[in-house]
């Protein structure tokens, strides 16, 4: 990982324990150790960067960016079309963290494929209605091994390849961020992975009121529940949006 490593570990604690209130409660002694796993990961960690004023301007579907940060290449993933890799501060440094916490718990793991953020400046690019704010990023799912083609190209998922357990992790990685400046927002998965992730967990002792917290799954398509919610053409990449940080007052 790259920038200057901070002791977080209080933060991480905190963050962690305010994003899953009822899943901790549910499971002290499991979730205790979990916690005490990520605050050893987040001592190595960088915090996210410290949000600009008028950086991320508008809408994901309607805006631009200014004074854009840019995800670095790194060890673990690939960014697959460099000159979109732009993002806010708060944005890229949450990308960041969420790929080392996850490629701590799965050392093994194939390398990552990161997918667009928006253009330098952002503004409307192909094969997006949105990633105009610097906001949106697409992160490539992790497979039991590693597919043709990967991670140049996202590769369809099903129940014969995905590594369940360690894509789970990087929505977790993700999801606990919800109730951080800047953190997450929403984020889009097809349902019928979402199934597959929702079962997983539970069979591992996740609670219910956690992962209906979490996922869309089972309650439908077209439901308002979950932080995860489907979208069509999703069931290659799992599409992560960040809110506005406090400080970015342009920000929609």
């Amino acid at each position: 990982m790259r920038g200057t490593a901070v002791a977080v570990c209080l933060f991480a604690l905190t963050a962690t324990a305010a994003a899953h209130p009822r899943h901790h409660k549910s499971h002290p002694h499991k979730h205790a150790t979990r916690a005490h796993e990520r605050v050893a990961v987040a001592a190595a960690i960088a915090v996210p960067h410290e949000a600009v004023h008028g950086q991320s301007i508008g809408a994901p579907w309607a805006g631009h960016l200014q004074d854009p940060a840019r995800l670095p290449e790194g060890d673990g993933y690939v960014i697959r079309r460099p000159w979109r890799s732009y993002g806010t501060r708060t944005t890229v440094g949450y990308i960041e963290r969420a790929i080392t916490e996850v490629r701590d718990r799965f050392p093994a793991m194939h390398v990552l494929a990161i997918g667009d953020i928006s253009a330098e400046h952002g503004g409307q690019i192909t094969e997006h209605h949105s990633h105009q704010s610097g906001r949106d990023a697409d992160i490539g799912l992790v497979y039991t091994h590693q597919p043709a083609g990967y991670p140049r190209s996202f590769v369809h998922a099903d129940a014969g390849n995905l590594d369940v357990a360690a894509t789970y992790e990087l929505v977790e990685a993700f999801a606990e961020t919800a109730h951080d400046d800047g953190g997450v927002q929403m984020m889009f998965l097809d349902f019928r992975l979402q199934g597959l992730l929702y079962h997983w967990a539970l069979d591992h002792g996740v609670s219910r009121d956690h992962l209906d917290w979490l996922f869309q799954y089972p309650h439908g398509r077209g439901s308002s529940d979950g932080v995860v919610r489907h979208e069509p053409n999703h069931d290659n990449h799992l599409h992560v949006r960040f809110r506005c940080a406090r400080a970015d007052s342009d920000c929609r």
